[in-house]
């Protein structure tokens, strides 16, 4: 997979891409080649031509030779090249000019771990290290490059360390550059905000820089942490796609730069702004790991990279491929309005419906009746709940049931005791008033007292050995950033000291509990990312339960992210976000392929659809095992249609679900066509028997049932007259 020649050209090759760079005679490492796998790597051409530029800057007196527009692996600025640098800082001397320069490497079989960070795992992979060094300023970067023989994913990291006696202050400190060369390219990316998570949008890359972060302490659902380059005219099933996330959960940056000479460079990693790291004589700074995923099939190749490689390599393993429990949430049922006899009452509730688990959301602690007040106290209401949460969950539990809890624990009210004994515990910055955000502060992660406070907090609920689920909720962004436990002169390191607070709590809970499904919850997609994946193997991917809000939201979503990590339930109808009124059916086929599904509604709701509920719950159970590690395809997406496939793991049961949005008279027939079927074998339609070969599946496709208005012949497929209407086909293949 990892070769070198003697003439230190390095290629990364397995069966779905080549990477290739070398050593120039100047020892800067200059990018060659990414993308299709090469059967001779190292006899790439070399594109970039040594040739005068007129008013451009010959590189440290080498003829011909400048970094304006050379394709390099870890730019810096101040020799030459005016692009945004990799790396940028105040060096020993005062300025920021450094100057990396090649000077060993090795090969590792499998792939390290980061410390502090989520990462990867390894396995059947190997890593390139190759050190970079600015003799001046006895700066090394390590660059880190594993590739994975079954694999699509090349993964990236950079460690910095100060080996001089003088303090370097980092600024930029990015995970991977990636120089392309000129081309057209399109940009891909996935915008939004509360309730309106992963827009799909995509631009002609313009010249100059076009930047997707976070500084809000969080990846934020205004920009989701993945960007992808296609080919002009990309579609599903055509086109050359680049694309790159992140490992991480806080503050970053992905940036896509058009030069002069129409090169592009994409950088991926911690947000430079707000961000100064202050590297001391023999420390080191690590970045969190960058993916890139080459796929040369159009959008759906790239999507099923992303999907496998999230599964097997980033969700935590005790949960691959294992089914979710269906659920009844308490928040819709109660609200705060909650107590121990009404927890039971929806746990027969649960029971009658077919649910597996039930859930007790928002309002079970100490003086939580509304969201003024008691974040951070989490001791159980005595007056509500007098046997306390641990009996609680054996109640529930003796139904039958499982039991499920909600956390917020990285927020606080000021009307809470733990803020009243510990103030300075919050980010807060002195002779400031601190904004609220949802009537809390954000307590300090970067301090170890108040993690291990946490830590405490939630172990002594979860210890009782009867909790199954945890919902671990985040609602509101960073403001005031600034920590009572760092000097004046570390203020800028917060942000990040919080998320490796966050992921050492994190990684302690879940290590301790390896059976408890962590549910990543804030509100909704504020930060839904690979790094808190690493720890949870499931998220809330929006408060949107409307489902054609919902069908946006996962159809942008799915680009990157598996379907096993999401959940979904039938919520409340009219929408509480949009007012929208829509069918049980539609709503729960909005979630049918997310891997957790169940039901949030009042008590009356579920009484006046009980029949209904329980089929759909009866059936989110039979499938349960299908919507695991199964292969998710997009098939249409309009603005009035939408049309998914999920192909079971062992490829025996095919879903496909439609969607049609408003209703018109008239309307054309529509056919879907299928995908990744065995050509040669039959499929079976569940509801009514009818045999349909796979070749015909594929290339004739599925006639769509037809949303009529009028006079309906009975012989034909129909859906629902109106809008909103939704169906599903279940095929079985034949043995």
């Amino acid at each position: 997979m990892i070769t070198v020649t003697k003439d230190k050209i390095f290629s990364l090759t397995n069966r779905f891409f080549s990477y290739v760079f070398r050593v120039s005679p100047e020892g800067i490492l200059e990018h060659l080649h990414y993308g299709g796998p090469l059967k001779t790597p190292h006899n790439v051409a070399v594109h970039h031509m040594r040739t005068q530029r007129e008013t451009a800057s010959n590189f440290q007196g080498s003829q011909y030779f400048n970094l304006s527009d050379t394709p390099q692996e870890f730019p810096c600025f101040g020799t030459s090249d005016y692009r945004f640098p990799a790396l940028h800082g105040r060096n020993s001397d005062g300025n920021t000019v450094f100057s990396l320069h090649y000077k060993s490497h090795k090969i590792v079989k499998d792939k390290p771990r980061l410390k502090k960070l989520p990462t990867a795992r390894g396995g059947d992979s190997e890593t390139l290290v190759i050190t970079l060094e600015d003799p001046r300023h006895k700066l090394t970067v390590m660059l880190s490059y594993t590739v994975y023989r079954d694999y699509g994913v090349l993964v990236r990291s950079a460690k910095f360390k100060n080996k001089g006696d003088q303090e370097i202050q980092l600024q930029h400190a990015f995970s991977s550059a990636l120089d392309l060369p000129a081309n057209e390219y399109d940009v891909l990316h996935l915008h939004g905000t509360w309730a309106r998570e992963f827009n799909e949008e995509r631009i002609s890359l313009p010249k100059g820089r076009f930047v997707i972060d976070s500084s809000r302490g969080t990846s934020s659902a205004a920009h989701n942490p993945f960007i992808a380059l296609l080919q002009k005219g990309t579609t599903e099933e055509f086109g050359r796609v680049y694309a790159t996330s992140l490992i991480y959960s806080g503050n970053f940056a992905l940036s896509v730069e058009k030069g002069e000479f129409e090169d592009v460079r994409i950088l991926a990693g911690i947000n430079p702004f707000n961000f100064h790291w202050r590297l001391k004589p023999g420390k080191t700074f690590c970045t969190p790991e960058a993916l890139h995923v080459y796929a040369d099939n159009g959008l759906r190749s790239m999507s099923h990279i992303w999907h496998d490689f999230v599964r097997d390599k980033i969700s935590p393993t005790r949960f691959r491929h294992v089914p979710r429990s269906t659920y009844l949430n308490t928040w819709e049922a109660a609200y705060f309005d909650i107590d121990e006899d009404k927890v039971l009452d929806l746990a027969g509730k649960a029971k009658e419906i077919g649910v597996e688990m039930l859930v007790l959301d928002d309002g079970w602690f100490e003086g939580r009746q509304d969201d003024t007040s008691s974040l951070g106290d989490w001791t159980a209401d005595k007056a509500r709940f007098p046997s306390g949460i641990p009996a609680l969950a054996s109640k529930v539990k003796a139904k039958g049931l499982k039991f499920g809890i909600w956390f917020e624990p990285e927020m606080v009210n000021p009307r809470s005791a733990l803020f009243e004994k510990h103030p300075d515990w919050v980010l807060h910055v002195p002779g400031r008033k601190s904004s609220l955000g949802r009537n809390q502060l954000t307590l300090d992660l970067s301090r170890p007292e108040v993690t291990d406070y946490l830590y405490e907090q939630i172990d002594a609920i979860l210890c009782c050995g009867n909790i199954d689920y945890v919902k671990w909720d985040m609602n509101r962004h960073m403001t005031e950033v600034g920590s009572a436990g760092l000097p004046k002169n570390r203020q800028r390191e917060v942000s990040h000291r919080y998320i490796l607070g966050l992921y050492g709590l994190l990684k302690k809970l879940t290590e301790k509990y390896p059976d408890i499904v962590f549910e990543n919850c804030a509100s909704g997609g504020n930060r839904f990312d690979l790094g808190m994946l690493s720890y949870m193997p499931q998220g809330w991917i929006s408060d949107m339960c409307d489902p054609v809000g919902r069908m946006d939201i996962i159809n942008g979503a799915s680009y990157l992210y598996p379907l096993d990590t999401m959940a979904a339930y039938i919520g409340p109808s009219p929408n509480h976000q949009n007012g929208r009124i829509s069918s049980i059916q539609t709503r729960f086929l909005a979630g049918m392929f997310c891997a957790a599904r169940g039901v949030s509604l009042s008590e009356a709701e579920i009484d006046a659809h009980r029949d209904e509920i329980m089929e759909r719950m009866a059936l989110a159970k039979s499938t349960n095992v299908d919507m695991v590690g199964g292969r998710f395809d997009r098939l249409v997406k309009n603005n009035n249609e939408v049309c998914w496939q999920y192909t079971s793991r062992d490829g025996g049961r095919v879903y496909l679900v439609y969607f049609h949005i408003l209703a018109a008279p008239n309307l054309p027939f529509r056919r879907a066509h299928l995908t990744g079927l065995d050509p040669d074998a039959v499929y079976v339609l569940q509801e009514d028997n009818t045999r349909y070969q796979g070749d015909a599946l594929m290339h004739n496709g599925m006639p769509m049932p037809y949303v009529a208005t009028g006079q309906v012949k009975d012989d034909m497929r129909y859906m629902s007259k109106g809008d909103f209407s939704s169906y599903l086909f279940i095929f079985n293949k034949e043995k």
